[in-house]
Formats: C-alpha cells, sequence, structure tokens
C-alpha cells in the first residue's frame, strides 16, 4: 500500500475554511483522483489504446489539425455540448480511435466523468454469447455500461455483418441515449454515403450498413469530424518493426 495522501491523511476529504471563516468540509484531490482511476479501470478501453491521449496525438499531416481541434474544443465544453457527440470518420490508421480514447481519459481524468468504450463488433458478439443458457453474463450485463456511459465512444461504427437484428441493437442502444441527452462519441471507417464521392463508391457505406433511420438518428446526436491523413500504421509503424 502507498503512503497516505499528506493533505487529508487518506481520509479523502480536506478540512478548509470556507465564507465568512466557516470551517468547511471539501472532497480532496487525491479522492477525485482515486475515483478517475477506478473508472478508467472498467471503462473497457483495449490495452492497445491505453495510452492514447490529445497531448500525444501525433499529427503528421495538417489535415488532421481540424480533427484534433475538434476534440479539443468538445472536451473544454462538456458537460455544456451534452446533446451533441462527434463522429469521427476517415480511413483506417488516420487516427479516429486515438482522438475518440483521448477524449474519454481526458473526461475521466479531469473531469470525472463516467465514460465507457465499445467497439461495435464485440458489443455485439458479447450480447450474442448471452442467448446461451449457461452464459455467466446476461444482456442487462453487457448493456449497462453501454447505456449509462456519461459518454461512450462507440468504435468502428458499421463493421461486421449487418442484419435487421445487429441494426436494432444499434438503434435501441442510440435511441436510449439520445432520449437521456447522454453524448456518444462515434468511429467509422466507412463513408457516410451521403454526398456524391460515396455514392458513387463501390464499398458498402454507413448509410448502406445502417439504414436510413439509424442514419438520421446519428446526424442529430453527432457533429461529423473528417479525419483525413496516411495510413499511420501502415507508414509509421510498420516502418519501426525490427526483428
Amino acid at each position: 500500500m502507498g503512503e497516505p495522501c499528506t493533505t487529508c491523511g487518506g481520509t479523502g476529504f480536506e478540512i478548509r475554511e470556507g465564507a465568512d471563516g466557516v470551517i468547511v468540509s471539501v472532497r480532496c484531490a487525491c479522492s477525485v483522483k482515486d475515483r478517475s482511476e477506478r473508472i478508467l479501470r472498467g471503462a473497457g478501453i483495449p490495452r492497445r489504446y491505453e495510452e492514447c491521449s490529445l497531448d500525444n496525438f501525433d499529427v503528421l499531416k495538417p489535415a488532421l489539425a481540424p480533427a484534433l481541434a475538434w476534440a479539443q474544443e468538445w472536451f473544454e465544453r462538456w458537460p455544456s455540448n451534452v446533446d451533441v457527440g462527434l463522429l469521427f470518420v476517415g480511413p483506417p490508421g488516420t487516427g479516429k480511435t486515438h482522438l475518440g480514447v483521448g477524449l474519454l481519459r481526458a473526461l475521466a481524468l479531469r473531469k470525472g466523468a463516467k465514460i465507457f468504450f465499445a467497439e461495435q463488433r464485440e458489443l455485439l458478439k458479447d450480447l450474442q454469447s448471452t442467448f446461451d443458457g449457461g452464459a455467466a453474463r446476461n444482456e442487462s450485463d453487457v448493456l449497462a455500461p453501454v447505456l449509462e456511459a456519461e459518454v461512450l465512444l462507440l468504435d468502428d461504427l458499421g463493421a461486421g455483418r449487418t442484419t435487421a437484428w445487429a441494426q436494432d441493437v444499434m438503434h435501441d442502444v442510440l435511441a436510449h441515449r439520445y432520449n437521456r441527452k447522454l453524448p456518444t462519441l462515434m468511429t467509422t471507417n466507412r463513408a457516410t454515403g451521403d454526398d456524391d464521392a460515396t455514392a458513387s463508391s463501390e464499398l458498402p457505406t454507413l448509410r448502406d450498413r445502417l439504414g436510413d433511420a439509424l442514419m438520421s438518428r446519428i446526424y442529430e446526436m453527432c457533429h461529423v469530424i473528417p479525419v483525413n491523413g496516411e495510413d499511420y500504421r501502415r507508414c509509421i509503424l510498420h516502418a519501426r518493426h525490427r526483428f
């Protein structure tokens, strides 16, 4: 065990002199830090991304700077912007998940927000696993942190095989958060399908994957942020490999 806090002696509260000389008890900074660390441990952030932050987001090209600026501004304004989330859209490897996780970490560490990370395919797999009568978790166990988080990061939206059941699940999740004014951050590698360039693409778009109704809801819930640049994994990380 570590040494107790020198300010509060491990009680979690600090005694201060308030207005008009009245002695008050306030929550110690160490208590806020402990709470933030507990939130991070339970946030479901994969080990691959647990060191991602807004501060270490590597802007390799000027084209990425606006996306980082949007993320930083969103963080500074939260929770006053509780109705609106962000949808980071761009090719693989451009830093969308890094930005999303960086926002989650900043919110937890600096504002004490209750956060959660969910990758769409993994979420659907976890829900499918509850169909087994002997499953250790039930549907409520899987969905509770996704539905209740003050800020959710829904990663890789539109990935995997599209089914009516998958669309219904995503619609229910987003409708629940929309109705409770809980902001959702999202990332996707797929073009939205709502401009001339993506309309002519042979690859399925986000609208193709999710359907018109869900896309309409997403546009109401999120501001779309393009994240354009080279594939960081291919151009930089691959070059670092040594054997």
